[in-house]
């Protein structure tokens, strides 16, 4: 029999969770902890199948106890229960990837079908165990103040968070970004949470969304083997206009409904916009576009609105380029949910100069990324996607 330990200080919703699960008593039996420090002591002496936790608890928060199943409990499923209660938070906290999240107050049926999944174990969108990237992206969120120690083997290091930003990093013989690139880089590691922090004053930057790029980007050129990691021809000539959509049949026409108004309407050329002259009034576009020009695996990006206006060109774009982006993007949420798989990942084609074109789709924009075949794009994603999903163009 699989067994829930759900843990939340209050002890009438226990009781209310309690009464609701009698229907799936059959299914899964359910063990309560009123904070961290009893979860721990239930999962040192119990076989724990799936842990649901609350964030804000005495003693042991949450996050503490995250960390600790991180280090001790890698392979648990966990389901984080969240009252940030703001569309904006909703939308990172989907992106963080490695949780399972419920806003209170509860939607029960939602519940259940989080917990059956989990239970499945591996089953399609549902991923065990705790990541580091998705443990600091949550301190994010929450606007948590804590000193984080990651050890790693013999590596230890500390992040400084204050009010959700990183503001310092250290190792033994580095600090700063430095420091907090190798952090990120570490495998196998025990997170350890200290609700305190020393500094006042930033020593990083960066957002926490390039920092995890970065260094995940550092740990891919690290890990290239040489075979993967011979250098590429010069792409002078290569960009996204080497696009030919001429005769181009997709053969979509038929799951489109042939509906015209699903392609936007033309958007502006290359020469009205190619330079920052619209989104340096938008901060958080702005430090989209930034971390952009900063990853040399990206020869050339596109950002795009929903309604196929051209937002921002690293090199040239023409409306047609812009189109096409924005109708891919439409074209794959379409079919995913008409196959029942989940929220968009990304899209991935191959160009005619032999790179890649990786597509994602934020709340209000869609970007288009020309980066190397070597280049794997599942790191690119998960790195841009938390900002991407921040930017509106209202």
């Amino acid at each position: 029999m699989n067994t829930v330990l759900i843990v939340d200080d209050d002890e009438s919703f226990l009781l209310s969770l309690i009464d609701g699960f009698k229907s799936y008593e059959d299914q899964f039996g359910i063990i309560t902890a009123h904070n961290g420090e009893e979860a721990v002591t239930i999962l040192d002496e119990q076989d724990i199948h799936l842990v649901l936790t609350d964030l804000k608890m005495p003693k042991m928060d949450g996050f503490a106890l995250v960390a600790h199943l991180s280090a001790h409990h890698p392979e648990l499923p966990v389901i984080v229960m969240t009252a940030f209660g703001t569309p904006d938070i909703e939308e990172n906290l989907k992106e963080i990837g490695a949780f399972q999240y419920i806003e209170k107050p509860i939607d029960f049926n939602l519940l259940v079908t989080k917990i059956l999944k989990g239970l499945e174990g591996r089953s399609k969108g549902f991923i065990t165990g705790v990541s580091l990237s998705s443990f600091l992206q949550l301190l994010e969120l929450d606007k948590k103040t804590c000193t984080v120690t990651v050890r790693s083997g013999k590596h230890q290091g500390n992040m400084y968070f204050r009010n959700g930003d990183l503001l310092d990093a250290d190792t033994d013989d580095l600090s700063g970004e430095d420091a907090a690139f190798t952090i990120i880089s570490w495998k196998n590691v025990e997170i350890v949470l200290d609700n305190s922090c020393k500094i006042t004053e930033p020593k990083i930057h960066d957002s926490l969304g390039f920092i995890l790029l970065e260094g995940s980007r550092r740990q891919d050129e690290q890990n290239a083997s040489p075979t993967n990691s011979i250098p590429q021809p010069a792409t002078s000539g290569a960009s996204l206009d080497s696009i030919d959509l001429t005769g181009m049949d997709l053969g979509l026409d038929d799951f489109l409904h042939e509906d015209e108004d699903i392609l936007p309407p033309p958007s502006m050329t290359a020469e009205t916009l190619t330079t920052a002259s619209t989104h340096t009034a938008n901060p958080i576009l702005q430090q989209f576009i930034t971390m952009l020009d900063a990853m040399p695996e990206i020869s050339n990006s596109i950002l795009v609105s929903k309604d196929g206006n051209l937002v921002y060109a690293a090199k040239t774009a023409d409306d047609q380029i812009s189109n096409f982006i924005t109708y891919i993007s439409v074209v794959s949420q379409q079919l995913q949910e008409a196959m029942g798989t989940g929220e968009q990942q990304y899209t991935m084609l191959t160009l005619s100069s032999g790179n890649n074109l990786l597509i994602l789709s934020g709340k209000d924009v869609v970007v288009g990324l020309e980066i190397s075949k070597t280049i794997p794009p599942g790191p690119v994603a998960a790195g841009l996607r938390p900002v991407l999903s921040r930017i509106s163009m209202q």
